[in-house]
């Protein structure tokens, strides 16, 4: 009896992690996609300091394709290059849109 209610414990525990980092997760991404539209800089600096916590429930390949666009959107605004800098911020876009994805609490992500 003991170690079952070890066990809920433990289950009721991970639960919790698990839909406070989707709420975490989420509010980051919303965010992120408000911030597309604005200032550059101000999106880049926001991307680093959130950037550890998208990274602990993330792939690396979506976090380095994000990563990369946000590098590209500067430098084609700064550039002057405007259809590239809507490219990248397309893509940026839809990283975080995949990263959003992937952490909702839906039962299609927990198989």
């Amino acid at each position: 009896m003991k170690n079952f209610i070890i066990a809920v414990i433990l289950l009721v525990l991970m639960i919790g992690f698990v839909t406070v980092n989707a709420i975490v997760i989420d509010n980051i991404t919303d965010k992120l996609i408000e911030m597309a539209d604005g200032d550059i800089n101000e999106l880049e600096k926001y991307w680093e300091e959130k950037y550890y916590y998208i990274s602990m429930s993330t792939h690396l390949d979506i976090l380095e394709q994000a990563d990369i666009s946000v590098v590209e959107m500067k430098s084609y605004l700064e550039s002057g290059n405007e259809d590239e800098y809507l490219a990248a911020k397309q893509r940026f876009l839809n990283a975080v849109d995949e990263i959003k994805t992937g952490e909702k609490l839906v039962f299609y992500n927990i198989f």
